[in-house]
């Protein structure tokens, strides 16, 4: 019998004139899915189900199809998609519920918001970053060619030539340096040579510009696995970030004269290690009011 061997949840009801609808009978389905006997439901109301059906559910003739979340006996959630429509037997109105559990794409849809808005969050701390990037490249730069500027107008004026070429040469100075600093900004907010040459030419280049910036030199292995499609996954850029954090914390804190730098894949783990010989702590030793 269809009823008996169904593998959805199937569920009949009778549905008074006033009240809530009776549960009739219920598949093998339906008392698995919520964890009753038969026993237990038939001539209960329906909203022992947990669910809140009205008669309006039932409209004559019509067949209507929608979500409703309950409980299982055990008081485990349940969202169920629920196809309902009605029929007469003898002058009575019965309902005939067909559902099928889909708790797991309720929850697979709260994680995927939860996972754009974690999205949306990282791009703003990026435009942050770059935003202070920027600001810090630009701000202390435009001072300074603001005040060459201004001498430089002032020996043009007074026709002292030695002078106005002077200031107009480290004008020229802080302006390449103000370009070399807004580039920075720009390849640190998205590596160019990421797409071009893949993960490990970017970090290559990251390593260099690293060691000529720090004055530390840098001793390198990387053994991918797979590296061209490694490159063109979300991972390429998560791995680029890290190696970017731990670059930038062993250049401000470590006082090092060597760093060793690792990164290695087997098409399944990567595993990234940055190690100097600089500075630190002991490890399980925090410092005070540190974690």
């Amino acid at each position: 019998m269809v009823f008996e061997q169904s593998r959805d949840s199937i569920i009949v009801l009778h549905i008074k004139p006033a009240g809530s609808p009776v549960i009739m009978d219920a598949n093998p389905a339906a008392l698995a899915m919520h964890g009753y006997t038969r026993g237990q439901l038939v001539g209960k109301p329906v909203g022992t189900l947990g669910a809140s059906l009205s008669r309006g559910r039932f409209q004559s003739g019509d067949v209507s199809v929608f979500e409703v979340t309950q409980r299982r006996r055990d008081g485990s959630p349940l969202v169920t998609e629920v196809t309902a429509r009605n029929f007469r037997s003898g002058g009575r109105l019965y309902g005939v519920l067909i559902e099928r559990d889909v708790t797991w794409r309720r929850a697979f849809e709260e994680e995927a918001r939860a996972l754009s808005a974690r999205i949306m969050l990282a791009r703003e701390e990026e435009k942050k970053r770059l935003a202070a990037g920027l600001h810090d490249a630009v701000g202390a730069m435009q001072v300074g060619l603001s005040a060459e500027l201004l001498l430089l107008e002032d020996h043009v004026r007074r026709g002292a030539k030695a002078e106005a070429l002077s200031s107009s040469a480290r004008a020229r100075a802080l302006l390449k340096e103000l370009s070399s600093g807004i580039k920075r900004s720009c390849v640190e907010s998205w590596p160019p040579a990421l797409p071009v040459s893949g993960l490990s030419g970017a970090l290559d280049e990251l390593l260099a510009a690293f060691s000529r910036r720090s004055g530390i030199g840098v001793r390198r292995t990387i053994r991918l696995s797979g590296a061209k499609r490694l490159s063109a996954s979300p991972a390429a850029i998560i791995i680029y970030r890290l190696a970017q954090e731990a670059l930038n914390n062993a250049e401000k804190h470590s006082g090092a004269g060597t760093l060793h730098f690792s990164l290695s894949g087997d098409g399944k783990w990567l595993t990234l290690e940055v190690r100097d010989d600089g500075r630190g702590f002991a490890q399980g030793s925090p410092r005070p009011g540190k974690v």
